[in-house]
């Protein structure tokens, strides 16, 4: 963190911040929507479902704007607009003014995700910023592992608290980034700014971009939402104390090897080899689904696990590598946004494993999923085609 410039070390300490804002919540959102506006658990997750769909469609726009406006400021917005939006939500007894509200967290996640990513390629050259990814990652990571238990116990004495303690540290953050210069986020201004439209003309044109992004989203399905497949199958085929024990491993055996093992990883990527990486990524993330098909003890659960986390580490940071390198200067923000889309695979992810799950022999969703994220490395693997090109 001391070899980065301020505008890094403050947004990877943002990053953290805002991670653990979010993570409070996690665990007891769906509980929170269920009590207050009376729904099952089938149409939490619509509702849920609904918020992210429409929060990734909004995010395409919002790259768009990132490329026109300072970032800083934006980031600044995104922060606010999440503190605004849990407060809100303690509030909210209404179906609509609730599914607004999660629209409005999810946009501003999706938004803070977006312009960060831009921001680090905008303040680092080009060699470093695999390394200050996987970084970043690693504290996203961190903001994972602790959060939900801070927030289940916050949660034990007061059970709005974990809401307005998240959007506290959401508006705490705004600080950290009101210290940066406005210079330290430079706005991209080559040539005349398009409009929206046009920009969308050219995304549209990159054949390369929409096949990375189709690909990622196939993998996304996979590794997107995987705690809750995970889950799903355990209550399928164990009684439900030991399907949260093992739940349980799983989740910690995850955190301790990104927490150990990411920064050090993303220091090995390189974009020349860069098809390579995603191959391997996919590799291991087959490896760990057909583990979890197998798997008939916590050890033999843990071991795949750990095969699974080595491919998540290895595909995150290669998907910012690929968009990076793809993307031209003025438009990096509306890349961005563009293979945000992606994150529509986590939103299928729990609606195609409760399918599987119900009309087939549970071990089957392992074997589909690892059919769709072969799918999607193929499709990955490819395109990479066009990065190495670049590189010529």
């Amino acid at each position: 963190m001391a070899t980065y410039s301020l505008v890094i070390r403050r947004l990877m300490i943002v990053s953290l911040t805002i991670v653990v804002s979010r993570a409070i919540t996690s665990p007891l959102l769906t509980l929170f929507l269920s009590n207050k506006l009376g729904l099952n658990q089938q149409d939490v997750g619509l509702l849920l479902g609904i918020a992210v769909f429409i929060a990734t469609l909004l995010a395409l726009y919002g790259g768009y704007i990132i490329d026109r406006l300072e970032k800083r400021r934006l980031l600044i917005l995104a922060m606010l607009s999440s503190a605004i939006g849990f407060v809100l939500l303690t509030f909210a007894k209404d179906l609509y003014l609730t599914t607004l509200t999660l629209v409005i967290t999810e946009t501003a996640s999706a938004l803070f995700l977006i312009g960060s990513k831009a921001i680090l390629s905008e303040n680092l050259p080009m060699g470093q910023r695999a390394k200050a990814f996987s970084l970043r990652y690693t504290l996203t990571n961190i903001g994972y592992a602790t959060g939900p238990m801070l927030g289940v116990v916050i949660a034990g004495v007061y059970p709005i608290a974990p809401f307005l303690i998240a959007a506290g540290i959401a508006f705490g953050s705004i600080f950290l980034m009101i210290g940066i210069p406005k210079d330290a986020s430079p706005v991209a201004a080559i040539g005349q700014p398009q409009s929206f439209l046009k920009t969308l003309i050219t995304l549209k044109n990159d054949r390369t971009l929409i096949m990375f992004t189709c690909g990622c989203l196939l993998s996304t399905v996979v590794h997107g939402r995987f705690t809750l497949y995970l889950s799903q199958y355990l209550l399928v085929v164990e009684d439900s104390q030991r399907a949260l024990q093992t739940m349980a491993a799983l989740l910690a055996c995850n955190a301790i090897a990104v927490i150990l093992l990411q920064y050090q990883i993303g220091r090995f990527l390189n974009r020349e080899k860069l098809r390579y990486w995603i191959a391997a990524g996919t590799s291991l993330f087959i490896v760990g689904l057909i583990g979890f098909s197998l798997a008939d003890s916590l050890v033999t659960w843990c071991i795949a696990m750990f095969i699974f986390t080595l491919g998540e580490m290895i595909i995150y940071p290669s998907e910012f590598l690929f968009v990076d390198t793809l993307a031209p200067e003025e438009l990096r923000g509306s890349y961005y946004g563009a293979q945000n889309l992606a994150a529509l695979g986590g939103a299928l992810s729990p609606v195609i494993c409760g399918f599987l799950l119900m009309h087939t022999p549970a071990p089957t969703m392992f074997y589909a999923l690892s059919a769709l994220t072969a799918m999607g490395g193929f499709l990955c693997f490819m395109s990479g085609r066009r990065v190495a090109l670049l590189q010529k």
